[in-house]
């Protein structure tokens, strides 16, 4: 006599053929399939989905033990993700042969048992008092697991091998999505961690040691491992230089079996994966020598100056992506370790620097006089020469225009007086601009006042000018700021579309500093740092700024305006610790002009 839980067709017996769509030669999809797959759809956490799954299995076929099973693929330990009925654990259980055809068949009856060769599952299953069994692997989809289905008294339909297989496979695929989805939270985390090393790199505020043991901390927190070190390159081998996982004073004796491994590496210039230690023939008999090894060599420049080893008591496999995270971490102390050098060789050359400074500010209190000098010269054979002529040629066609009768060459005659009168004023605004009278007699603020009042009448600009100087500059830096400001200003004329100009004169750092703000349509200060061909504007005003010992600087976006920052005459070397920020943002670095006005 049969249990009562008998739904069907006993294992073995020929199928009774099942209800299929009108007009369709497919069958009826299975019932508990679909409502697998619905539950899957519905998504939720992956432990939580297991559960319901797994009730939902056991309701519909009645058995009464349903379990999801796991074989691990290295040390073959059993544990159970998700169970029904289920009474006895599995802790301590280690799968054989059995257990893994369990996993690669698709659909597998069997009895379970405690005799030898049965597996730890069957052994499991008997000992929980269940008779028959039903097994659905999800090997063939790359998933080290079991669907089982089992019984204490009667047998299964014939229909529930296939039902458990379709089961199956709706479980590995929602386990394939999970472990894709967290694959790339881990390639994402990965990157970040490697990212966020870089940046502590370049900052430039933490010393080798502490970078070390930072990308041994990120490491240690993105992979399974349970020692990560860096290994530094010296005259008699490889020395701990950081580490985490043990002691810093037991760290080389843990790892010392991993030296060969090392050495490995590096003669081969490419990272080393070994999925199992003890079966490496490079590792001797050791208590240490146990699970899986990562090894990246760590270049600077030419020469390999250590290497960063991930160490796991248990056997792991290490992707492609754990190994390019830890190549990333240390290719990051490389460039620290490579900038750390170039820094010391730098700093030799500070004095150097400093001996040269005065010579360079005598060069450019030269060039400063050469070039004012030639644009006085020019000035005066404008003056002495064009403006006279002109003027002359003015007062001849007046003259001829009195004498003439009013005739039709009277409105060419009058049209032409104008232009020449108008090329006149153009001269003597041309003669202003290359030697400001105002500038020499009055100094930089009553020049800047002037030339501010030219261009904004002749721009219909509005403008203001905020002088904070208490004395005047030097006649060098003078002629500095007034040239650097007239480019700033005509920049804005040319190409801001502004409304307002504001100027600020103030002393800073032993020079002059100047900001030049408007109201124009701005521009992407991120977005190039190379000019246009043909528009130097900002890359002169750079270079007479630095040129003078000082910065220079522009913030602008598009629909923000554009504000410049320049200091000339500073006591601070344009190149030796960047520039200084006068309001104490970040806003005061010396930057390469991004577009060209």
């Amino acid at each position: 006599m049969s249990s009562g839980k008998d739904t069907g067709d006993a294992i073995g017996a020929p199928p009774a053929p099942g209800p299929a769509f009108r007009g369709s030669p497919h069958p009826t999809p299975d019932p508990v399939v679909a409502e697998a797959a619905l539950l899957a759809i519905a998504g939720g956490d992956l432990g939580e989905l297991r559960h319901q799954i797994i009730e939902m299995v056991a309701a519909r076929t009645g058995a009464d033990v349903v379990a999801l099973v796991a074989v691990g693929p290295a040390d073959r330990d059993i544990s159970v993700l998700a169970h029904h009925g289920l009474r006895y654990s599995s802790d301590g259980l280690i799968g054989t042969d059995a257990d893994l055809n369990l996993v690669s068949g698709e659909q597998v009856a069997f009895t379970p048992s405690m005799s030898e060769g049965s597996g730890a599952i069957a052994a499991l299953l008997h000992l929980n008092g269940e008779r028959t069994a039903v097994a659905a692997g999800l090997g063939r989809h790359g998933i080290t697991q079991v669907l089982l289905a089992a019984r204490e008294h009667g047998t299964f339909t014939s229909a529930v091998p296939a039902t458990l297989a379709g089961v199956a496979r709706v479980l590995a695929s929602v386990e394939g999505s999970q472990r894709v989805a967290e694959q790339a939270d881990r390639r994402l985390r990965q990157q970040t961690a490697v990212a966020t090393l870089g940046r502590g790199a370049l900052g430039g505020g933490e010393e080798l040691g502490e970078l070390a043991r930072a990308a041994c901390d990120a490491a240690a927190a993105n992979l399974d491992a349970d020692i990560v070190a860096v290994l530094e390159r010296g005259p008699d081998g490889l020395v701990p230089s950081a580490g985490v996982g043990c002691p810093p004073e037991s760290l080389a004796q843990e790892l010392a079996f991993a030296v060969p491994l090392c050495a490995r590496a590096l003669r081969r210039g490419e990272p080393l994966v070994v999925p199992d230690v003890r079966a490496c023939p490079d590792v001797g008999s050791s208590s240490t020598a146990t699970g899986s090894v990562l090894i990246v060599p760590i270049w600077t420049g030419t020469r390999m100056a250590g290497v960063q080893i991930v160490v796991s008591r248990h056997p792991v496999p290490y992707s492609d992506d754990d190994v390019a995270f830890v190549r990333g971490l240390a290719n990051v102390l490389a460039l620290a370790s490579e900038r750390a050098r170039v820094q010391a060789q730098l700093r030799l050359s500070i004095d150097e620097l400093r001996k040269s400074a005065g010579d360079r500010s005598r060069l450019l209190a030269h060039i400063v006089q050469a070039q004012e000098e030639e644009r006085q010269r020019i000035a005066d054979d404008i003056h002495d020469d064009s403006v006279q002529v002109m003027t002359a040629v003015a007062l001849r066609l007046a003259t001829l225009r009195r004498r003439l009768p009013t005739g039709d060459l009277d409105p060419l005659l009058v049209s032409l007086e104008h232009d020449v009168r108008q090329s006149i004023n153009r001269l003597r605004r041309l003669m202003f601009v290359l030697r400001p009278p105002a500038l020499e007699a009055h100094g930089i603020a009553a020049a800047l006042q002037a030339f501010l009042a030219q261009i904004a009448e002749d721009a219909g600009l509005a403008y203001s000018l905020d002088d904070r100087l208490q004395l005047e500059p030097e006649p060098e830096a003078r002629t500095v700021v007034y040239r650097i400001a007239q480019e700033a200003v005509s920049n804005v004329c040319k190409h801001a579309r502004a409304n307002h100009i504001d100027v600020v004169l103030s002393e800073y750092d032993g020079g002059v500093l100047v900001e030049i703000k408007d109201d124009g349509v701005g521009f992407d200060a991120t977005r190039s740092r190379q000019a246009p061909p043909g528009h130097l504007g900002l890359l002169v005003m750079q270079e007479r700024a630095e040129q003078s010992g000082g910065w220079f600087s522009v913030e602008s976006e598009p629909g923000t305006g554009t504000t410049v920052r320049y200091c000339v005459g500073s006591r601070r070397l344009s190149g030796e610790d960047g520039p200084a920020d006068p309001d104490g943002d970040g806003r005061g670095a010396a930057v390469a002009p991004s577009v060209a006005s």
